[in-house]
């Protein structure tokens, strides 16, 4: 697999692919040293992973699983600190795809201090000490079943009928499979009367938090898909997370359901993704009020994409969704990045990898790029500051087999830890990043 490394204008800037000469990235290592990563192990979870998350400042994990557990451990050693569950709540399963389940997201505050998972229409903050619940953050009410909705069992049962009955139904008309499909998603759309919580995250330190939710069909595909079914009255919602009380609640497009929400550095604007049925937007926010400051056209896409910040907070890098329209879907654009201006929305330049990216992380000190390519062969280290690929890995001892690829990368707010992994099969592969990675100021 080869890599494009030559250099192009774009906008009277020098760039190499994505990475501009004119962003500011923190240190002044510029050589094209490979980084020192040593892996430890790999973290064999036994069941799909929905969500994951490393804590600031320590060497806790938490990852919740397609079973509705929540497992923290010790990267270190591996070592299990806590697990608590979650019950399924009944539904119609008529509603659900096959091997759906209820979503749940975590994530830990940026001091590392407490973790918030967030699963139906809840985000549950505890103490990472003691795990004591500290807030829940809820709306009274939007944990219940429509009233005209009946819980049914995920295995059908059979219920006799008699003559008379059988000969009724026999003479009722048949509906076609495109009626009968226009009415499941009808269905679909209305979702089963709860409330679901799409994504989370903390703001301004903990003391707010910014949470998309869903009131179509939300379930999810464990570790692969994450279609949603809008129901045009999704919300975002800012918490007071010390008063658990909402400062702010506004809906935006009816045709979507907003995705994924990331707050800018200033902790004054957010970006977020709009997700339609195979289609997407990147959009920025205002923190304070929740006005779209401005939107990209909705766009094809695979999978709602991942947004990255870039640490000065003027730059995000995201997939191309924009830009895949019908002209050129042949080209598959929603599976390229580029670097576009967090003010407006606007590209500064596009990410020249052949294979696209399908996950990928930044460290907290601008340095390094580590990412998935699309079809999850390997991941890659990319050293921004000196503008190309310095590693191309794939974990010692990964089974890779065609249900199972690399779609899961993270480092540690520290740049302490490295993990990839696939969500799948739950196999998470631990590394530990050097110190020598570590840009100095």
């Amino acid at each position: 697999m080869r890599f494009a490394t030559k250099f192009w204008k774009f906008k009277g800037i020098m760039t190499v692919g994505l990475f501009s000469v004119g962003v500011a990235l923190a240190g002044t290592h510029t050589s094209s040293v490979e980084p020192i990563l040593r892996q430890l192990r790999i973290e064999e979870l036994s069941k799909p992973v929905l969500a994951f998350d490393i804590a600031n400042g320590s060497d806790l994990a938490a990852a919740a699983l397609s079973d509705l557990h929540v497992r923290v451990w010790r990267l270190s050693s591996g070592q299990l600190v806590h697990e608590f569950s979650f019950s399924e709540p009944p539904t119609d399963q008529n509603l659900k795809l096959e091997n759906e389940v209820e979503p749940i997201s975590l994530h830990f505050s940026p001091d590392g201090k407490t973790l918030g998972v967030a699963f139906l229409n809840a985000i549950y903050l505890y103490n990472v000490e003691t795990w004591e619940e500290k807030k829940r953050l809820s709306v009274e009410g939007e944990d219940r079943l429509r009233p005209d909705i009946t819980a049914t069992s995920e295995r059908p049962q059979l219920k006799p009928r008699t003559a008379e009955q059988a000969q009724t139904q026999s003479e009722q008309p048949i509906s076609d499979i495109n009626q009968r499909m226009r009415k499941w998603a009808a269905e679909r759309h209305q979702g089963d009367g709860r409330t679901r919580i799409s994504d989370f995250t903390f703001a301004r330190g903990e003391q707010l938090v910014l949470a998309s939710y869903c009131r179509g069909a939300c379930w999810v595909w464990p570790g692969v898909r994450r279609d949603r079914f809008p129901s045009g009255r999704d919300p975002v919602r800012l918490w007071n997370a010390r008063s658990a009380k909402t400062i702010w609640e506004n809906a935006y497009d009816p045709k979507g359901v907003i995705s994924g929400v990331v707050p800018l550095p200033d902790g004054n604007r957010f970006l977020a993704v709009n997700s339609q049925l195979g289609r997407c937007a990147v959009g920025g926010f205002d923190m304070d009020t929740g006005q779209s400051l401005w939107s990209h056209s909705i766009g094809p896409c695979d999978q709602p994409p991942s947004i990255l910040v870039l640490p000065d907070g003027l730059s995000f890098i995201t997939n191309r969704v924009d830009e895949a329209n019908r002209e050129n879907r042949k080209k598959k654009l929603w599976r390229y990045a580029a670097i576009y201006e967090t003010s407006t929305g606007k590209k500064k330049a596009n990410f020249p990898e052949a294979d696209g990216i399908s996950a990928a992380d930044i460290s907290s000190d601008g340095h390094w790029l580590a990412a998935i390519v699309w079809k999850g062969t390997q991941f890659q280290i990319w050293d921004l500051q000196a503008k190309k690929v310095v590693l191309r890995a794939i974990p010692k001892g990964w089974k890779r087999t065609a249900d199972c690829v690399l779609n899961r990368v993270q480092l540690s707010p520290d740049n302490r830890w490295l993990v990839v992994g696939c969500n799948e099969r739950g196999d998470m592969a631990v590394y530990e990043w050097g110190k020598e990675n570590i840009s100095k100021p």
